[in-house]
């Protein structure tokens, strides 16, 4: 991973999505450039890179993002309190939490800069009830939230 390769500390880039305002076009581009192979959902709302190699990657239908750019997906074993550490340090949730057909959940939130970055906690094996859960792979596709293409409140003023 280029995070690690780096020397960086901290959470591994476990996926990333891009926008796309038609899948059959961006799939036809990546195939020809890569020869990648893409799976579309039952929705029609996302559509997930088909590899095995480096992290997880899909597009999303342009209509649902905010983010201006790709969301990377980082993984945390604590995701609430990552969250509150995010407004700590100057940044704003976007979206607290949404489940995700993988396991576990996100939650989504913009830097200072407003580059929306996902965060990703896995299920745990007690929570899931087995080990099987503790072998969950990278989230392939979470879901689309909503809440997020709407315009994230102000963060509130400190006094």
């Amino acid at each position: 991973m280029l995070v690690r390769s780096l020397g960086m500390a901290g959470p591994a880039i476990v996926h990333i999505e891009f926008k796309s305002s038609d899948f059959a076009r961006t799939s036809a581009f990546y195939a020809k450039l890569f020869d990648w192979r893409t799976e579309h959902n039952a929705s029609g709302s996302y559509m997930k890179l088909d590899s095995s190699d480096g992290p997880s990657a899909g597009w999303v239908r342009a209509d649902l993002v905010q983010a201006p750019g790709p969301v990377t997906y980082l993984q945390v074993d604590d995701l609430a309190a990552k969250l509150e550490a995010v407004e700590e340090a100057g940044g704003r949730v976007l979206v607290p939490s949404l489940p995700f057909a993988g396991g576990g959940e996100i939650g989504l939130f913009a830097d200072p800069d407003g580059n929306v970055i996902g965060l990703w906690q896995r299920k745990t094996a007690a929570a899931a009830g087995g080990a099987d859960a503790a072998k969950a792979a990278a989230p392939k596709a979470p879901a689309t939230p909503k809440a997020a293409a709407k315009p994230a409140s102000k963060p509130k003023k400190k006094k």
